[in-house]
């Protein structure tokens, strides 16, 4: 409980960090076509670190938890090989190709918006690739215990690139808070690196790392399609008027942050002993683990978005109401967050209920979940902005977030049952 506390307080730090940089860049440039263009420009890269690096760490954790010394070095140095090689090359087929996939995300936006966009997002390829990379690093702490110095390194990391955007960005302009992005994510790279030290030539025939592959395969192919989330919503909201992007893209990062702290702390820590459970097949142990985190997460959350229904939007006009936002899109950004109840409240329950499969070296049944989920999202997303604009994404989103939970929930309950021993008449268990 000690060390939940130490999280909690470590991860609030860097989410006050992360909070502050895009309330900084909201409050100077206004809700705008700038603030649109800096937070349309991270979409795509953030979708294929969500799609490869999001899915390692849910696949990798679970085997380093069960190795040590000599094979837990080897595969760490496998994989950072390979990611290190696999980001490198997406980096260069991004950067030479912005011009084409930028104004396809953003169809909405002005000439200028677009260019304008065009130009961060050259600069976000940078931390996508450091960010990507430095997945291995941050698995590696996981899978040892050593959550505290990983969520320290992110933190420090955050803050050093908040000091760099509160100097650079009223001197260089728009591009700092690019800059600083790429930046956070340098440093945080720079101070994994004790993680995956020593680091050996990769042999891409280890038995191990070919596990890993195989059990990315079908997460990878399914995220591929549903993790296009992000695109699906920067599409429909650049048609919409300007800044009204930044105001949802600002919420959806408030829940995120959120989402951070109580992962980190809570859900996080239970990763390595659901996986030694499940290898051992304890699977009353796995369940009461599982069931006891899910309830802690849901009461948090609960409790979380009541306060954001009050005093929350008093608290937003105090921390926004100083800048350029104006008083209408800071309670249009308030009626966003309450909208996005379904988002924020699964968000949590997904994490564990997901990384329950995991442990159990299922990614299958998860990933199918997903993309069918997405699959009804899409529709209830196109369907909620033509019905309600913004709003209507965010219900649409938390409806088939929904949607997704229960069916993880039914499906993990169930097959635990069949996995448990049955108490036979004479006390004996079959």
């Amino acid at each position: 409980m000690k060390r939940a506390f130490v999280l909690m307080a470590i991860s609030g730090l860097n989410i006050i960090a992360l909070f502050v940089y895009q309330w900084y860049v909201v409050v100077r440039l206004g809700a705008g076509a700038e603030s649109d263009a800096v937070f349309a420009s991270m979409v795509l890269p953030q979708v294929i670190l969500n799609v490869v690096s999001g899915s390692l760490s849910y696949v990798l954790v679970p085997i380093l938890a069960t190795v040590e010394g000599d094979e837990f070095a080897t595969n760490v140095s496998n994989c950072l090989g390979a990611l290190g090689a696999l980001f490198g090359i997406i980096g260069i087929l991004l950067y030479l190709t912005v011009h084409l996939w930028v104004p396809l995300t953003v169809p909405g936006f002005s000439p200028s918006g677009k260019a304008l966009t065009e130009s961060l997002a050259r600069i976000q390829i940078l931390g996508m690739f450091f960010t990507g990379w430095g997945a291995v690093g941050t698995a590696a702490y996981q899978a040892r215990h050593q959550f505290v110095y990983s969520a320290a390194a992110t933190m420090a990391a955050s803050v050093l690139a908040l000091v760099f955007l509160v100097v650079a960005l009223p001197r260089i302009g728009v591009s700092a808070a690019a800059w600083g992005l790429s930046l956070r994510a340098l440093l945080q790279f720079a101070f994994q690196i004790p993680g995956v030290l020593p680091v050996r030539w990769p042999n891409w025939r280890d038995e191990r790392f070919r596990l890993v592959l195989a059990k990315l395969r079908p997460l990878i192919l399914g995220t591929s399609y549903y993790k296009t989330d992000q695109l699906v919503d920067r599409l429909l909201i650049s048609l919409a008027p300007a800044g009204e992007l930044s105001l949802l893209h600002l919420s959806q990062q408030m829940y995120a942050a959120a989402n951070q702290v109580l992962v980190i702390a809570i859900a996080s820590p239970a990763v390595p002993v659901l996986a030694a459970q499940a290898s051992r097949q304890e699977w009353q142990a796995f369940e009461r683990k599982m069931m006891r985190t899910l309830g802690i997460l849901m009461v948090l959350g609960a409790a979380i978005y009541a306060l954001i229904a009050f005093p929350g939007y008093y608290v937003l006009l105090f921390v926004f109401g100083h800048g350029k936002l104006a008083h209408s899109e800071i309670r249009l950004l308030w009626l966003i967050m309450l909208a996005y109840v379904g988002f924020w409240m699964t968000g949590l329950s997904g994490q564990i209920l997901s990384t329950s499969f995991f442990a159990m070296h299922d990614t299958k049944t998860p990933t199918t979940i997903g993309v069918v989920g997405f699959t009804i999202g899409v529709a209830l997303k196109i369907g909620g902005f033509l019905l309600y604009g913004v709003w209507g994404i965010a219900i649409g989103t938390g409806a088939y977030m929904t949607l997704n939970s229960v069916a993880m929930y039914w499906i993990l309950r169930k097959r635990l049952r069949v996995a448990m021993p049955v108490a036979c008449p004479d006390g004996s268990l079959s």
